[in-house]
């Protein structure tokens, strides 16, 4: 029998190691981390297959920081979905961006992989000018 308050906390753990690998480019984090049919939803609607997406954070000049938080998770079987605040912080004087996410994560063995990201703007999260 699986401890549902251990599966959500591993995957909000999770949640919190791919962000760090991509602001840090961390090719090889991110290869364990997801699965290898992982597909990335920007928030302009673009997706990319998990080569394509690995490929274009290690390019990347200077990366954002990627910050989480009021992330919740469920657990449905071998799959979790999470869900919370990403904010995007950039480095440099590009303006910040207040973003949400949902991440699918499926259980293969006994390790939990991401199968799939979507980012959507949160414009109701911008801070007040």
């Amino acid at each position: 029998m699986t401890d549902t308050h251990t599966v959500a906390q591993t995957v909000g753990e999770l949640d919190q190691a791919i962000d760090t690998a991509m602001s840090e480019r961390d090719g090889a984090a991110l290869e364990l981390l997801l699965a290898d049919e992982f597909i990335y939803t920007h928030s302009n609607g673009r997706s990319q297959p998990k080569p394509e997406f690995v490929a274009a954070i290690l390019q990347r000049g200077d990366p954002p920081r990627r910050v989480l938080s009021d992330v919740h998770a469920e657990l449905h079987g071998d799959i979790a979905v999470t869900r919370g605040n990403l904010d995007i912080r950039y480095l440099d004087n590009r303006p910040d961006l207040f973003m949400r996410y949902v991440r699918v994560y499926r259980q293969f063995g006994s390790t939990w992989r991401a199968i799939s990201h979507r980012t959507v703007y949160a414009t109701d999260r911008k801070p007040q000018e």
